[in-house]
């Protein structure tokens, strides 16, 4: 009941800053929109939390591929710091509301704005009027297409040398089947993947690679299109060695 009459109150009242959890979001624009409506129930990304919550520890160093509003971000640093947390998002309307919610919350992770993609440059960004839907695979008839920077996933990977990788990139998560990825030194992979933008076959693809690679694919810990895989020590060591 109590949950009921709170979301029912955000919905009229419209609130700018919400609380979710142990984390304060600043909507801005977003505040009263159908997209603002799982923040108001306070659900939104349920999923990723869950995972983040049985599986980021201290002494994990982050890489985030889609910040989004920055529900994940501040959650991994309010658990590693923000020293260990790096995130990209390439929605560059999403900057001003996610350099408030980091304010809101005492963080300085470090943010940029930039796409991620198999090679650095310029990439081709489509930006929904639903922000959540952006990306770089052409969307709806509202999608406008725009040009961003672009940065390798390899490089990347190279500087910031991650444990834990976290992507939601509605779409391009499918690179990640790449072999030719180095993700030395990863051990934990938290992924939403998006069938319904790629298709099953490359979507399968990418959990196939994973395996590959030393990967398991963990059931109890992965939500519908939410999926974590984990590397034994086994794995790493010989992944290292190679």
């Amino acid at each position: 009941m109590k949950n009921w009459l709170v979301y029912q109150l955000r919905k009229l009242f419209r609130p700018k800053s919400v609380r979710c959890g142990s984390v304060v979001l600043y909507l801005g624009h977003l505040a009263g929109t159908p997209y603002a409506r799982s923040i108001y129930r306070g659900s939104h990304e349920t999923e990723e939390r869950l995972v983040i919550s049985r599986h980021l520890a201290a002494g994990d160093r982050v890489l985030e591929f889609g910040a989004g509003l920055g529900l994940i971000t501040t959650l991994c640093c309010q658990t590693v710091g923000a020293d260990n947390v790096v995130t990209f998002e390439a929605n560059h309307a999403m900057a001003p509301l996610l350099k408030r919610t980091f304010e809101l919350n005492g963080i300085r992770p470090d943010l940029r704005m930039q796409m991620v993609a198999m090679d650095s440059g310029k990439g081709r960004f489509f930006v929904s009027d639903r922000f959540v839907v952006s990306s770089s695979f052409a969307g709806g008839k509202s999608a406008r297409e725009v040009e961003v920077p672009s940065v390798s996933f390899q490089d990347v990977l190279n500087e910031v040398r991650p444990t834990f990788l976290i992507m939601d990139i509605e779409g391009s998560e499918v690179s990640l089947a790449d072999e030719s990825i180095d993700l030395t030194g990863v051990r934990k992979i938290c992924v939403e993947v998006h069938p319904g933008i790629t298709g099953d076959d490359r979507t399968s693809a990418l959990v196939r690679s994973l395996l590959n690679r030393g990967f398991q694919l963990e059931l109890s810990s992965s939500r519908g299109d939410v999926l974590f895989f984990q590397r034994p020590a086994a794995a790493i060591a010989f992944s290292a060695a190679a």
